[in-house]
């Protein structure tokens, strides 16, 4: 019986020796795990783009003189957007409400913090932001600037739940970051202002220029019968009121039109006056969330919202006649960028 129990105890200890030394090695693992990997050579942030996307720039960037796109910069902001150490509980970044899979929008109607509790709106896509000429960021434009937009969602009890106090302390404890902002910025000082540059530096890089779109405007691809009907829908119908007043070509958006009036009994959005910003329209064909609180899944439902059957009530400018659908979707999917998806250099470095 002596003999059993021994044999028992031997057997206890070597099994808990084992199962600690397992954690253990997953615990370093998961601490590998949050060291970002960057290439010995930064990525190319600073693209030349085709002509009628550049064109556009010149007219539309938001970039201030201040803060010009580096390589260095955007590859700061490129870890910080997706450090989840700038959350509270270390359990979320900014890339966990903008995913890079799905063009930096997220697929829930409403996204989760820290905490697990749901945002007040839905998540707007990062993508062709420097291209709204007036700055003015999220569905109610009361950040003033991408920059202005950074912070908030950091600063926000339910996002990520810190204040800037907070936030700098745990960046600076972090051993990676020095190096990092002094390549960016010259001095390895570190302050939320400088944080709030660098995710705008990342942020405004993210630009779609290499959709079917793209190609037909380049002379390097040819629209079909379906989608050169459906460019033509977007450009005229409804005359001053045509999809392409809010969502001018080629970014398809635009900060000089007024914004979009949708009543919303929950949410009243830009100065209370039930108005919202419109957004880019590219890569919406792989949104499943569209508009500020995601009432509506899917771009055939909002283009056939009030159709006998659809359950929905016509959406003001943005629902068409039936024979028009299939064309004008036709059309939206040629605005599909699926480099951007998957490109490195816009990846989360934390592998």
């Amino acid at each position: 019986m002596k003999k059993i129990k021994i044999i028992a105890c031997i057997f206890f200890v070597t099994v808990t020796f084992q199962y600690c030394s397992k954690n253990e090695t997953n615990s370093t693992a998961e601490t590998a795990a949050a060291i970002p990997v960057l290439p010995a050579i930064p990525f190319n942030y600073i693209t030349t783009y085709p002509a009628h996307i550049q064109n556009a720039l010149q007219l539309n960037d938001n970039t201030p003189a201040d803060n010009a796109i580096t390589n260095d910069g955007a590859a700061l902001g490129r870890v910080l957007f997706y450090d989840k150490q700038l959350s509270k509980n270390n359990k979320v970044s900014c890339g966990s409400c903008h995913q890079q899979q799905f063009g930096f929008d997220d697929t829930a109607r409403l996204s989760k913090g820290f905490d697990g509790g749901p945002t007040d709106r839905t998540s707007m896509s990062l993508l062709n932001l420097r291209f709204y000429k007036s700055g003015k960021m999220f569905w109610d434009e009361r950040a003033a600037s991408v920059e202005k937009q950074a912070l908030q969602p950091i600063q926000n009890k339910v996002e990520m739940g810190l204040t800037l106090a907070e936030l700098e302390t745990k960046v600076k404890a972090l051993n990676y970051y020095p190096a990092l902002f002094q390549k960016a910025f010259g001095s390895t000082q570190i302050d939320s202002v400088l944080i709030a540059k660098a995710i705008a530096q990342f942020e405004r890089s993210i630009v779609t220029y290499q959709s079917k779109y793209d190609k037909v405007k380049q002379g390097l691809a040819v629209f079909t019968t379906a989608e050169a009907q459906g460019e033509q829908l977007f450009l005229t119908a409804a005359g001053p009121n045509a999809c392409a007043t809010c969502h001018t070509p080629p970014m398809f958006l635009n900060s000089q039109t007024p914004p979009f009036g949708l009543a919303d009994a929950n949410d009243a959005g830009i100065n209370n006056q039930n108005r919202f910003k419109s957004g880019s329209l590219r890569n919406v064909a792989n949104s499943k969330s569209l508009f500020h609180n995601g009432s509506v899944v899917s771009l055939q439902a909002m283009l056939t919202a009030g159709a006998p059957g659809s359950g929905l009530t016509p959406i003001p400018a943005h629902s068409v006649a039936p024979p028009d659908v299939q064309n004008l979707l036709a059309f939206l999917n040629t605005l599909t960028d699926n480099t951007i998806l998957t490109e490195e250099k816009f990846a989360s470095p934390f592998k």
